[in-house]
């Protein structure tokens, strides 16, 4: 065999590229592999999302809760026993269209006796509620007791 010979079949075996076994295992790794960082982001992204209405959650309820305090401070409640009122809110602000995340706040307000005493004590116990989208319910609950002083 001369040089000549040998250079071309050197360059026939290097420019044959790959065989079809080798391409089914290059593709197979990167499906699997695609897999992988699409299920790593999805996971991602819910979490995110149930983040983001548990901390609009607590703050409607923190809201809510200033709302009645500021209430029973102005003495701005019905006297008498126990006090329920409730409000629907949405949680999910991203989106323009009709709210999927609906919250229900809830607030419980009872005149607690003090005795003989002059001042007037109020617990007032608010709560929120919403549904995941997988039906699971959740909620948030705050007490607070507010003493009110006449003068």
């Amino acid at each position: 065999m001369n040089l000549k010979n040998l250079k071309k079949e050197f360059i026939n075996r290097s420019l044959k590229g790959f065989t079809l076994v080798e391409l089914i295992v290059g593709i197979t790794i990167s499906a699997i592999a695609c897999g992988a960082i699409y299920s790593g982001v999805s996971y991602i992204q819910s979490t995110s999302h149930k983040i983001k209405i548990r901390e609009r959650a607590y703050e409607e309820l923190k809201g809510y809760t200033e709302l009645w305090k500021g209430k029973i401070a102005a003495n701005d409640v019905s006297v008498g026993g126990i006090l329920s009122y409730s409000q629907t809110v949405c949680l999910d602000l991203e989106n323009e269209s009709p709210c999927i995340s609906n919250a229900t706040l809830y607030a419980d307000i009872n005149l607690i006796d003090t005795g003989i005493s002059h001042a007037k004590r109020h617990g007032l116990k608010t709560r929120i509620e919403w549904e995941t989208p997988f039906g699971a319910e959740r909620n948030i609950e705050f007490y607070v007791e507010q003493l009110i002083i006449k003068e």
